[in-house]
């Protein structure tokens, strides 16, 4: 299972309404388990606004990685399990920072980071992540791709 990596793909633009995407789990075998997820807040998930810090713009493309045992956050919007994803990512345009995985909690919608929309489904994807760890996986690449 050394091969098992997150994929986030979603369309990118403006939207009165939060626009979904997905956030598969492939275990590199054929399995792919896919769970609804979003970055970004609505009305601000467009590519001007991935670099642009503090303006709630989804997080900015390329390859990251994530621990398969998180930290409980009791931040606002989170609460709950949270999977930082690293490098924080950089860029000529900016940085953005403090940017993870969790349950889309409270109103719709992240800071940048990937919120999976339904509770029963983050609680499955952090079992999940949990048994990957107990066969000695310690992080996930992360993939994050837009289409527009």
């Amino acid at each position: 299972m050394t091969n098992s990596k997150l994929i986030f793909s979603m369309n990118l633009g403006y939207s009165e309404n939060l626009i979904t995407g997905n956030l598969a789990l492939d275990y590199g075998n054929g399995q792919i388990i896919n769970y609804l997820a979003t970055s970004g807040a609505r009305g601000r998930q467009t590519k001007e606004l991935l670099w642009e810090q503090g303006k709630l713009g989804a997080l900015p493309e390329g390859e990251y990685s994530i621990p398969t045992i998180g930290y409980v956050s009791n931040v606002p919007g989170i609460q709950g399990y949270f999977f930082h994803i690293q490098p924080d990512p950089i860029s000529e345009k900016g940085r953005r920072s403090q940017l993870g995985i969790h349950h889309d909690a409270n109103a719709p919608g992240t800071a940048g980071c990937i919120g999976i929309i339904r509770r029963d489904s983050f609680d499955k994807f952090c079992d999940r992540l949990e048994e990957l760890n107990g066969q000695g996986i310690k992080r996930l690449s992360l993939i994050v791709q837009y289409s527009k």
